[in-house]
């Protein structure tokens, strides 16, 4: 699934996964964009001629990037690895939560 075909949604997570010809955007530089392995913040969704493109806060919001360089994190349900996670990270004990069960595909 491409970027541009993701049904993306303000409050989305957007991993970088594209920007070896610089930014298709409206930047005025290539430089100015997201790196690939970043993740950001859908803030807005421009659509321009049947193209989407992505606004991320920390990159102001006159500067949108082309959606296909992107992947959407889906979100999940914290399980026991996120909360072990957690609990180290931030030294505090956490309530423990039911393990994932598999999904069936």
């Amino acid at each position: 699934m491409s970027g541009g075909d993701q049904n993306w949604q303000v409050g989305d997570l957007a991993l970088c996964i594209n920007s070896d010809n610089g930014w298709w955007s409206n930047c005025s530089h290539d430089e100015c964009g997201p790196k690939p392995g970043s993740v950001h913040k859908v803030e807005e969704i421009d659509l321009y001629q049947g193209m989407t493109f992505l606004v991320f806060a920390e990159f102001g919001r006159n500067e949108s990037f082309y959606a296909p360089a992107f992947r959407k994190i889906a979100p999940h349900a914290p399980d026991e690895e996120d909360a072990e996670t957690i609990r180290l990270l931030t030294g505090q004990p956490v309530k423990p939560v039911a393990p994932k069960t598999p999904e069936l595909v």
